[in-house]
């Protein structure tokens, strides 16, 4: 049985420590973290700065943290992102605006990684029915024991809504790791179990709205979410958010692939009817030919990697801003 844990969310950081601590043993998560010789939290930082409703909070992770140091001390914690996209940004400097270092220099045993600077594993993954190779960060599989995600609840331009399995194409080191878009919904499910992350905690101050993941409109809705099945948080994160996980693509590739567990092998506490908040994906003219793009090898390597891709993006910035802005 899994658990899926709905609430407020806590108004304060102690508050919300305490939230974190309250929840650990309803998902198995005090025993297995007191077993662990290290873990990796992995927040979402798709910009190179705090924005509502698009990237996790610093005082959000600090919060599971110091939720996790009153377990022990000598279990290690890695906390990391990856660079990643057409305007790619650093994400070591990202994280240090963010307050990200600021946690490792207040805890004990805590290190902050940029996951596009760690050496790589290339690891044989399934896609349309055949194997497909894709390198990842040996840390995971050298020193994690399991890892933890922090997603916010967003709509995505691309994929429909972005939880708890999306929150992972960030653990792909390659900055150019869009090129493997045109398989995302066959293998991010795969990467999540490769990457053993087995449980959830939904930074739920903000959301983000009618677009995105990240020009969308934030909107302030207080959740707090948690579960030891990102399959399971997903399916019940996305009801509130008022979407048909079954009509999210990656969440049906997650069903055949068994990481989606059935309605009876769920075991909800607190009450998502009353948190409910419907949310809304409403693509723009831009959307469309990058929607395009992320369904076919080809017009991704038309639109990014061919020789015309640079003449094609600044005609497109003419008419519109760039998504990363100061």
């Amino acid at each position: 049985m899994f658990a899926v844990i709905v609430d407020k969310l806590a108004a304060h950081n102690a508050g919300l420590s305490d939230q974190f601590s309250s929840s650990f043993v309803d998902i198995g998560l005090l025993a297995a973290f007191n077993e662990a010789r290290s873990i990796f939290i992995k927040p979402n930082l798709t910009y190179p700065h705090f924005k509502a409703g698009v990237t996790t909070r610093g005082d959000f992770v600090a919060a599971l943290v110091a939720a996790l140091r009153n377990i022990n001390t000598t279990t290690k914690i890695y906390i990391g992102e990856g660079e990643g996209g057409y305007n790619s940004f650093s994400m070591t400097d990202a994280m240090k605006g963010m307050g990200f270092y600021e946690i490792a220099e207040t805890y004990p045993n805590v290190e902050i990684v940029n996951l596009s600077h760690l050496e790589t594993r290339t690891v044989e993954l399934q896609a349309n029915g055949k194997p497909y190779s894709l390198k990842l960060p040996e840390l995971f599989f050298s020193d994690i024991d399991f890892s933890i995600t922090c997603p916010l609840p967003k709509v995505h331009c691309m994929t429909g809504i972005t939880l708890s399995f999306k929150n992972q194409w960030g653990c792909l080191p390659d900055t150019m790791r869009l090129k493997n878009h045109y398989v995302f919904d066959e293998i991010i499910s795969q990467v999540c179990d490769v990457l053993r992350f087995r449980y959830a905690f939904l930074d739920g101050r903000y959301g983000l709205d009618n677009n995105g993941p990240m020009m969308g409109d934030p909107v302030e809705i207080n959740w707090f979410a948690a579960s030891n099945s990102l399959g399971a948080f997903d399916r019940v994160v996305s009801g509130m958010m008022g979407f048909n996980w079954q009509r999210i693509g990656h969440l049906k590739m997650a069903e055949k692939y068994g990481f989606m567990p059935g309605k009876d092998e769920i075991q909800i506490i607190g009450d998502p009817v009353t948190l409910k908040r419907r949310f809304t994906l409403k693509r723009n003219y831009w959307n469309y030919p990058a929607l395009a793009a992320f369904h076919s090898k080809q017009l991704t390597h038309l639109f990014y990697f061919s020789m015309w891709a640079k003449l094609l993006h600044d005609i497109m910035y003419t008419f519109r801003k760039r998504p990363i802005a100061p």
